[in-house]
């Protein structure tokens, strides 16, 4: 009996990010189409509604799309103060997961509208508003909070990474605990810690693959020579040398660095 090969989750959810852009712009224009009933009808609340998932999908895709030119942009948001390498976000992705998950709890409000102006007994479209609106609340209420919107994503020192969220929470790794990168489970990167509970790290706008963001954690956490040139005038080629994309990552579809210019 043969034995099936493994399939790698870090490396399923790189490739599988041109999949989600695919099905959301399937689901976009199937709201579309939808859409065309209540139009012809005159119900203009439930269209109003289908319009507002229309809008809000399509400036998902755009906030995707945004994330992916930003990825291939990669090197241009790592820096170094000469004791340690950091990662910064750029401005386009602090407002693009805002902008997002505003668009999305904002459907509540339009749910309880079209609720109110449509026809009695009309339902479904203002349920599908309302379970996103909620949906969209969960994940921004922990955003907002002082130090909401700060930029900087990873910090690598040759004692530990710093993993910032984007309202400003801090989780400080030492190395000796071995971080390392095991699956990708709701937007969320999950980090074995040697002696701790899993740390869940919400990667959905990090301007990096899963792939690089596993060979940082595993590379650094084994290498103490590699760990001792983080805070010298190597420290930034290091980690871009690390950092660097495969050519299975460059040729499979993945979001990642462009290739270097020769």
């Amino acid at each position: 009996m043969t034995r099936r090969p493994q399939i790698d989750p870090i490396a399923l959810a790189d490739k599988g990010r041109n999949t989600v852009l695919a099905i959301l712009a399937l689901i976009c224009l199937f709201v579309a189409l939808i859409a065309i009933f209540p139009y012809r009808t005159g119900n203009t609340p439930a269209l109003i509604g289908l319009l507002y998932m229309v809008f809000f999908i399509a400036c998902t895709m755009l906030s995707l799309l945004a994330l992916r030119r930003q990825i291939s942009i990669g090197r241009q948001h790592w820096t170094s103060d000469g004791t340690r390498v950091e990662l910064i976000a750029p401005p386009v992705l602090i407002w693009a997961e805002l902008g997002t998950l505003s668009l999305l709890a904002f459907s509540s409000i339009v749910g309880i509208i079209v609720q109110v102006l449509g026809p009695r007994g009309a339902w479904m479209i203002p349920l599908g508003l309302s379970t996103m609106g909620v949906i969209g609340l969960y994940y921004l209420f922990p955003v907002i909070r002082p130090g909401c919107g700060t930029r900087m994503r990873i910090s690598l020192s040759n004692n530990g990474v710093e993993l910032t969220r984007i309202n400003g929470r801090k989780e400080i790794i030492p190395w000796q605990a071995h971080p390392r990168l095991t699956g990708v489970y709701q937007g969320h990167a999950v980090i074995a810690i040697k002696d701790h509970e899993d740390l869940r790290y919400p990667i959905g706008y990090l301007p990096l693959s899963m792939r690089q963001f596993e060979r940082l954690l595993g590379t650094f956490s084994r290498s103490t020579r590699l760990r001792a040139k983080l805070s010298g005038p190597e420290a930034l080629n290091t980690v871009l040398a690390v950092l660097e994309p495969t050519e299975e990552e460059l040729t499979d579809g993945s979001w990642t660095w462009s290739r270097r210019s020769r």
